[in-house]
């Protein structure tokens, strides 16, 4: 509901400042800054914004907006589409680790749609990174203070405004190439384009970008294997569900006596050691032989790096009407289309379609009269007949499997965004104005290949006459094929549209010069479809999928009023107030206030301090969508497996988890508070250093089934939540979207910036920029104390690893024609706990993940008319990322984390830009 006071207070600051009417001039010298509505002559404002130019991107090889990303400390664990196998081809920003969904996305200033595809308490309901056009960008600026009194309540995190090149004429064609020294693939071939023509009258900016990578397959690089050199006693990431198959209640594949010689039968094949293990259990058979299994090395069948194709549109038409006003507007478009392999479908009990009655999933029964049920090895071992063991299911038995014969599952996602905008600005009456329309349509579409639907699969294993363990004739394979579920699953989108204007000016002289005002609204409309179009993927019958993926159809509107005031207290000091009033149709209002202070009390030294609130609405998915099932990120081990049945596939796999909207869900809000200093002792150098931190209350999320399983304190505290069948076995666990209490983030910001020219040498300029973070924790549960994930691995859902330090050091140098540039970007490793490493090579004990280093470089040539060459090598010494247990930091590649590394070893690339 409307909080009367906080509201009359914003509408009567509004009001008020809109009616001092004092005549001032405007300067066409001042700048927008991102942070401010205000223009200002001085680009050190008293927020701390990372600006990265067109030409510190080129320098740096980037490719894409994610690349160039992964150079901002401030960002932690960026969500990649280079490495979402299983996800859905996005790539999201996401500043100081608080999710993408607190990081606020601009394109010159003002909003584009989200991902089409959520869930409920999902995360990366976020802008996708790929909808940004990379060749028209002039520069990035990164906010890294919360300013949800300008921009939006949800810039938690920080703000990234792309800002597109104004004003430019000519003509730029640019090309690029590069490869892997290993040639294992990855490929990647890029060419952008960019013309303006314009003159007094009016200018027009046309660029187009093109991009390819093609995939790097894990198995080309076993990175997952590196755990048995680094962990004494480990296995490489395995499942239980393995092809050949096992006979689930005898714990035994017969593959695994066909790969010792014990037992020899063209029907059954032996474990592949390309990506099988053999186990031997701890109990024997009836007359004393090994009880011995395959289990499947999933990571090896997956892609390290998916390929991808990507493109964008951008075109930007300026109209000058008149000496003061000008007509502008924008038009882009953005493609991705990426193909994700996961392993072969995993089949069992578990994998199943839970059945929400009663918590119970199918029996994947097995007759035992079939040609290919291995009588003569139960015999041999001393099992008697019968061999049937369902319950209530005569002559049938349980098996579990993987789906090696039809290949890897496929995820083939394209996502598109449109984006439209018109606006006027200019001056009038004293008044700087802007003013426009925006529409931003995102889309979807999922297409499944490789996925086996459950029904169908049931009926066909039932006649007997496909094989889970060996080889198929012509008419089981023709059986097994006619189970397959493909084609489109998912077609959605996502639509911003939005009417904005601000006006500022200067009002009146003051102790240290003129005070300053801005004024301006926001209203926009946010519209989800998200749309399965294949209803048995809806009710989450594929087998090894993401579960049930309910239709959510929901919308709300926005409407927002801002002010800003400037006041220049004496020379060199300067504070600004700033309000914002957001009323969300579906959340009621807010006010968030912030204030600013910048003191300069001499040349070479700049203080400057921050504070402010801000406040987040649930997503539309969060209070909209029904309850979905979907599993465990990671392979987990069941605190409370049945007596006698340690060691069962059962009691060691990925999870079913139920996801749920809660009523009574609350916003969640925030504080943020900056403190820091500029020096500048010279013109050669300059270094500046902020202490911040954001205080979250009532924050949105879940605690994850990985979480809840590897944590004995949240085990303990909601074990309630895990719904068992009747004999034990985990069913599935609930995970509802809630008000978990609150989390806090501290750190500090560096930067040093140092320019020398050097006699007969050139010149040589050196920047750090570096982010030491000293404090990350929240509660899991309103009345639950505080854990600290500082220096960890997260909590294997959705906290992400929090290192300690990261830094992108550069020392860039140019003399005439030629250049060169060296960087290091580098993480500081954390701590991956007994149980998350357990779970995934199965050994009870923590592990330090080691610090990352990776060099870059690169050099340049100009001294041919209007060509630049460049040529550069990534990861100059080749170093391998470090390893990692848990598998699924962004990525169901096993052995290193995905969302920090880059697992392409050491890789060239060539460019060449020409300018007409």
């Amino acid at each position: 509901m409307f909080n009367k006071s906080r509201v009359s207070l914003a509408v009567a600051f509004a009001c008020g400042l809109s009616c001092v009417a004092v005549q001032a001039q405007t300067s066409s010298q001042r700048v927008e800054i991102t942070g401010s509505s205000i223009k200002r002559t001085d680009n050190e404002t008293a927020l701390p914004v990372t600006v990265i130019t067109r030409d510190q991107i080129e320098k740096s090889g980037a490719v894409s907006v994610e690349e160039v990303l992964h150079r901002i400390t401030a960002s932690v664990a960026a969500f990649s589409d280079s490495t979402q196998g299983v996800g859905y081809a996005t790539s999201n920003a996401n500043l100081r680790g608080l999710g993408a969904n607190s990081t606020l996305v601009l394109l010159n200033g003002r909003r584009l749609s989200n991902h089409p595809f959520g869930s409920v308490g999902g995360t990366l309901v976020a802008v996708d990174l790929n909808s940004i056009p990379f060749a028209a960008l002039d520069r990035i600026e990164v906010l890294r203070d919360g300013a949800s009194a300008v921009y939006g309540t949800d810039a938690i995190g920080g703000v990234i405004n792309f800002i597109t090149r104004r004003d430019f004429t000519g003509g730029e064609v640019a090309l690029r190439y590069g490869d892997t020294q290993a040639q294992i693939g990855g490929r990647e071939t890029s060419a952008s384009l960019a013309y303006g023509l314009g003159d007094e009258r009016f200018n027009l900016l046309v660029t187009a970008h093109v991009a390819k990578s093609t995939r790097i397959r894990a198995a080309d690089q076993g990175l997952y294997m590196r755990g048995t050199q680094e962990i004494p006693g480990s296995d490489p990431p395995t499942s239980g569900r393995a092809f050949p198959g096992r006979l689930v209640d005898y714990g035994l594949s017969p593959g695994a006596y066909v790969s010792d010689g014990s037992f020899t039968d063209a029907r059954f094949a032996p474990c592949n050691p390309a990506n099988t293990t053999v186990q031997v259990a701890d109990d024997p058979s009836p007359n004393g032989k090994a009880v011995k299994l395959c289990r499947f090395i999933f990571p090896a069948t997956l892609d390290n790096l998916p390929g991808s194709q990507k493109g964008d549109l951008f075109a930007r038409l300026s109209l000058n009407l008149s000496a003061d006003h000008q007509a502008y507007a924008e038009a882009s478009y953005a493609r991705n289309h990426s193909i994700g392999r996961i392993a072969p479908v995993p089949i069992d009990s578990t994998a199943g379609h839970v059945n929400p009655a009663n918590g119970e999933y199918p029996h994947f029964a097995f007759p035992v009269n079939s040609a290919y049920f291995p009588t003569a090895l139960l015999t041999s071992l001393g099992y008697t007949a019968p061999f049937d063991t369902i319950a209530g299911m005569p002559g049938m038995t349980e098996v579990a499997l993987r789906a090696v014969p039809v290949g890897n599952r496929i995820n083939d996602n394209t996502n598109d965004q449109l984006r439209l905008v018109g606006g006027v600005r200019g001056v009038l009456g004293g008044w700087d104005y802007d003013a426009g329309l925006t529409y931003s349509r995102a889309s979807g579409s999922l297409q499944y290949r490789g996925y086996i639907n459950e029904p169908r699969f049931l009926a066909a294993l039932a006649t007997g006459r496909i094989n889970p363990f060996g080889p198929n004739d012509a008419a089981g394979t023709a059986l097994l094929n006619a189970t397959l579920m493909e084609g489109a699953m998912r077609k959605s989108t996502t639509t911003t549209t939005s009417i904005d204007g601000k006006v500022s000016r200067d009002l009146m002289p003051i102790g240290g010069g003129q005070m300053a005002v801005a004024l301006g609204f926001d209203v926009r409309r946010e519209q989800a479809d998200d749309r399965p179009v294949n209803d048995e993927y809806s009710q989450g019958l594929h087998i090894g999928g993401e579960g049930t993926v309910p239709q959510t159809n929901a919308a709300r509107t926005v409407v927002a009023l801002f002010t800003e005031l400037s006041l220049p207290i004496a020379k060199g000091l300067e504070a600004t107030l700033a309000a914002r009033y957001d009323h969300y149709s579906d959340f009621g209002a807010s006010v968030n206030p912030r204030a600013t202070l910048r003191w300069q009390p001499a040349k070479a030294l700049l203080l400057r301090a921050a504070a402010g609130t801000g406040f987040r609405a649930p997503s539309l998915w969060d209070v909209n969508s029904p309850p979905a099932f979907t599993n465990t990120a990671n392979s987990l081990v069941d605190p409370d497996c049945p007596a006698g049945h340690a060691g069962d596939p059962r009691c060691e796999t990925q999870f079913n988890v139920r996801n749920a909207s809660t009523p009574g869900l609350k916003p969640e809000k925030s504080r943020q508070l900056s403190v820091g200093m500029v020096l500048e002792p010279s013109k050669e150098l300059s270094a500046s250093l902020d202490y911040w931190v954001i205080a979250k209350s009532d924050q949105i999320d879940t605690i994850g089934g990985d979480a809840l399983l590897t944590d004995a304190a949240l085990y303990a505290r909601y074990k309630s939540r895990i719904r068992r069948t009747a004999d034990g076995f985990i069913s599935y666990i609930e995970t509802p979207v809630e008000n978990l209490g609150g989390l806090r983030t501290a750190g500090i910001d560096i930067n040093v910036k140092s320019a020398w020219t050097l006699a007969g040498v050139g010149r040589l300029g050196i920047e750090l920029d570096g982010t030491y973070i000293t404090r990350w924790s929240r509660q899991n549960g309103q009345d639950g104390p505080s854990v600290s994930y500082l220096g960890t691995a997260g909590d294997g859902s959705t906290v992400q690893p929090v290192p300690r330090w990261q830094h992108t050091l550069v020392f860039d140098w140019t003399s005439g024609a030629w250049g060169a540039r060296l960087e290091n970007q580098y993480v500081k490793g954390w701590t991956e706990s007994a149980a998350l490493v357990e779970a995934n090579i199965g050994v009870a004990t923590a592990y330090r993940v080691k610090d990352a280093s990776r060099w870059n470089l690169s050099g340049a040539y100009t001294g041919i008319k209007n060509l630049t060459l460049r040529l550069g090598l990534k990861n100059l010494f080749d170093k391998a990322p470090p390893f990692t247990a848990s598998s699924s930091f962004g990525s169901h590649a096993a052995g290193y984390a995905a969302s920090f590394s880059d697992p392409r070893g050491r890789h060239f690339y060539a460019a060449a830009s020409y300018k007409f």
